[in-house]
């Protein structure tokens, strides 16, 4: 399944109507990413952070630049790093261990 039906599924999205948007969030996380682990593709074995961090862009949507925000009594936080959590994945993946707490990839 190709990463922008995975994304459709997860947010419950069933016609084409931000298709577009959804395939700029890919384009721009796919660039991120690969800057951040310092590679030219996305190594398959991490497709799914990609997966993930899309769909939390697409929440994000209007809130770009907070760090937290609260609505009506729910209060939200955003990270300010997409992709550190994955840190952790990414040092075993790649067999590195950063003391820093960044990956880094050579």
């Amino acid at each position: 399944m190709a990463r922008l039906d995975d994304v459709k599924l997860l947010l419950g999205i069933k016609d084409a109507e931000q298709d577009e948007l959804i395939k700029l969030i890919e384009n721009l996380t796919v660039s991120h990413f690969v800057a951040y682990i310092n590679k030219e593709l996305v190594p398959p074995e991490c497709d799914f952070i990609i997966t993930e961090v899309m769909v939390k862009r697409f929440n994000r949507i209007g809130s770009e630049g907070l760090t937290n925000q609260s609505v009506e009594g729910l209060s939200q936080t955003f990270s300010a790093h997409d992709f550190e959590e994955y840190d952790t994945f990414l040092s075993r993946y790649f067999g590195l261990n950063t003391p820093s707490g960044g990956i880094k990839i050579l």
